[in-house]
């Protein structure tokens, strides 16, 4: 399996450059964004705009304070390569905070999750749903659809800014950290600095995780909450893949999303990869146990049984959730689905039905590069197809969405195959290309949604 940064020969004063560069792009984000600040944007998403814009001044800032620590470690030293891979991933993060805020719709009225904190901690499990949440009523009362671990993480904020916090301010700010995680994995392959740079653009820029956080909705913020626990795992796999840290960030995706509890036995054989030590692996069950807990006792309390019955009680009238005849139509969403075409500017429009992955980001065609005769990029294969499986026999391909909103938690088994799949860890013409072309596809989406809302008509 590819080891940490430390088997990489990356010159530190080049790294240091690229994070250098990337703090000042934050900063100018937000000062070339500013008109488009002023005109969109009410006074509660400006204030989250200059804090991005005060984290890319913090972090340009830190730059010299970096080169001086580095200059005092002795030559063949490598211990400081943590830190600077830290130091860049707050880069990262600056950056495509910036960016989503910049590009936030405004704020979503789903706030479900926002709504589960609030009742968190005020001791209960029900929330005070309106109509226009999607909820379950059970026993005369109203509990929301979705997992859980949003709503705990939430928990603290809502503490202090009670049950107006916007929810999709938040949510940038976990899409911006979903991006720096993407980073600290690349950073833990053998693959070229330039290589990473490219990877960490086209996660960030050229899937609907861009979209996914500046949305902000409830099912919007349970995949990027995900993702950022599984690209956690992901990390920590393709590092030191300590079994304890792996366990329970693996586990813990699953409360965002409960597919990727399908996904534990291949975060095991990753992890065994890597250890080869039965006892060791076995410090992965406390986070998978931890999880169960947390969602058996979440759905025991609400409706006195072990298992989410929430949307089979939000949706009686469907006979059945999942079936074989549910998957031509998304299989459709999610290999052919296209935008409208119309006389009316800018002639092309997403539409809320959903969008081929083909044609938000094609780039994912290189998750197929690499060989799959080789045991990590056939697990991850395997993960990617386990964890996708539910969706595609789902009663709905996912509302209304751009792109294909119910494959997002897919996303970080696709990234690393890409990136496993690169040739000698380098960049190539083709892969620039098509991640090129992704992230023109998912800024015009962005914008287009963003101005105009979906579809053309």
């Amino acid at each position: 399996m590819p080891s940490d940064d430390r088997a990489v020969s990356i010159d530190p004063a080049e790294l240091i450059t690229v994070g250098r560069n990337i703090f000042i792009l934050a900063v100018a984000i937000v000062v070339g964004g500013w008109p488009l600040i002023e005109h969109y944007h009410g006074p509660q998403n400006r204030m989250l705009i200059l804090f991005a814009g005060f984290v890319g001044l913090l972090g340009w800032s830190s730059t010299t304070l970096i080169r001086r620590h580095e200059s005092r470690v002795p030559e063949g030293v490598t211990h400081t390569g943590g830190m600077l891979t830290t130091w860049s991933s707050f880069a990262v993060f600056a950056a495509f905070l910036s960016l989503y805020a910049t590009t936030i719709y405004g704020g979503s009225p789903y706030d479900a999750h926002i709504r589960q904190a609030y009742a968190f901690l005020h001791g209960h499990v029900w929330i005070d749903a309106p109509n226009y949440i999607e909820h379950a009523n059970y026993n005369g009362r109203a509990y929301q659809l979705h997992p859980p671990l949003p709503a705990f993480l939430l928990v603290p904020i809502v503490a202090i800014w009670g049950p107006d916090t916007n929810q999709a301010m938040v949510n940038v700010v976990i899409a911006a950290a979903d991006v720096a995680f993407a980073w600290l994995m690349v950073s833990r392959m053998r693959l070229a600095l330039n290589t990473r740079v490219w990877l960490t653009i086209f996660f960030g820029a050229g899937t609907i995780l861009w979209h996914e956080a500046v949305d902000g909705g409830s099912w919007e913020m349970s995949m990027v909450v995900a993702v950022s626990f599984t690209m956690l795992a992901m990390a920590e796999v393709f590092g030191e893949a300590r079994p304890g840290i792996v366990g329970v960030t693996a586990g813990l995706a699953a409360l965002a999303r409960y597919d990727l509890a399908f996904t534990w036995p291949i975060w095991t054989l990753l992890t065994w990869l890597k250890r080869r030590d039965l006892r060791q692996v076995m410090w992965l069950a406390p986070g998978f146990a931890l999880t169960t807990i947390i969602y058996a006792w979440f759905n025991y309390v609400r409706y006195g049984g072990f298992f989410d019955r929430g949307v089979f009680i939000f949706v009686p009238d469907v006979p059945k959730l999942f079936g074989f005849n549910f998957f031509p139509v998304n299989l459709y969403t999610l290999l052919f689905m296209a935008p409208s075409l119309n006389a009316k500017f800018p002639y092309i429009h997403p539409e809320g039905g959903g969008q081929s992955l083909l044609l938000t980001s094609p780039a994912f065609l290189l998750a197929l590069r690499p060989s799959f005769k080789k045991m990590v990029p056939a697990a991850l294969l395997v993960a990617a197809l386990i964890a996708m499986t539910p969706s595609l026999f789902y009663f709905t391909n996912g509302f209304i969405q751009y792109g294909t909103r119910h494959y997002v938690h897919v996303f970080p088994f696709l990234f690393a195959l890409m990136a496993l799949g690169l040739p000698d860890g380098k960049m190539d013409q083709l892969t620039r290309l098509l991640i090129a072309w992704s992230v023109f596809l998912i800024a015009f989406g962005v914008w287009h949604i963003g101005i105009y809302g979906y579809g053309g008509g």
